[in-house]
């Protein structure tokens, strides 16, 4: 499996138009979903609750780790904002993709008012990650609308 993989990303796409909100999913080398998350900040009264949060400690307790394996992607519908960006760092993921961006959020605040790129730069020294920004957008950008 070559990440970034069209399958898992239309996955999460539709997850989000039908479920109503931004959706990620961690998964393994062979492109295998270890686990999704949804952002659940009202529900959960959690300011930390993002999808890829959600993923992500979701995945981490499945595979009783603190950090992933050689191999891991996050993927989500949205740019991830700095703290899931720093996420992504600690956690050790290999990859980063994503669909949608601030320029297409509508009314939304600007919560990646940092770059996902410049977070996952400045923390090159703890773990390279690579990213891939705005794959498959088009079939996502006018969710906000």
């Amino acid at each position: 499996m070559v990440h970034p993989s069209e399958a898992i990303m239309r996955e999460l796409i539709r997850d989000q138009w039908d479920g109503d909100s931004i959706t990620a999913a961690v998964a393994d080398a062979q492109g295998v979903i270890i686990a999704k998350g949804k952002t659940t900040v009202g529900e959960d009264c959690d300011p930390t609750a993002h999808a890829e949060i959600n993923a992500v400690r979701s995945a981490c307790k499945i595979l009783k780790t603190h950090r992933l394996p050689k191999g891991y992607w996050l993927y989500t519908t949205f740019e991830p904002c700095p703290l899931c960006a720093a996420a992504v760092i600690w956690a050790g993921f290999e990859g980063v993709v994503y669909a949608n961006n601030p320029d297409y959020r509508g009314k939304e605040e600007n919560w990646s008012f940092i770059k996902c790129g410049e977070v996952i730069k400045a923390g090159n020294y703890i773990s390279e990650v690579k990213l891939v920004e705005d794959f498959l957008i088009d079939e996502i950008k006018d969710y906000f609308v």
